[in-house]
């Protein structure tokens, strides 16, 4: 099973759901709400779910919601992971020391 998805989209629904508004989480990614909710419609419908539940005064994650939000956290953590290690490498000595 193949779902093309953009991290960034990704990106802005872990910004919603730690932040538990649009509002927030669009100030915190600097970009406009509607620009954020499309981002979240783009992912809901590349992976073929609803993972927000919104009304006009509240949101809430969906069950799948929920599930892709400790993925999504997961998957940052690796990233998070994976530049230290290339950060380590870039900082270490290299050549013949003469």
């Amino acid at each position: 099973m193949r779902i093309n998805f953009d991290f960034g989209d990704l990106e802005a629904f872990l910004a919603v759901a730690e932040h538990g508004s649009f509002r927030a989480a669009a100030e915190t990614l600097a970009i406009s709400q509607s620009a954020l909710s499309r981002r979240i419609q783009k992912l809901e419908e590349a992976l073929g779910a609803t993972l927000l539940e919104r009304t006009t005064r509240s949101m809430s994650l969906t069950q799948v919601g929920e599930e892709v939000l400790l993925a999504a956290q997961r998957m940052s953590l690796a990233a998070l992971d994976a530049a230290a290690a290339a950060e380590s490498e870039r900082s270490e000595i290299r050549g013949e020391l003469r």
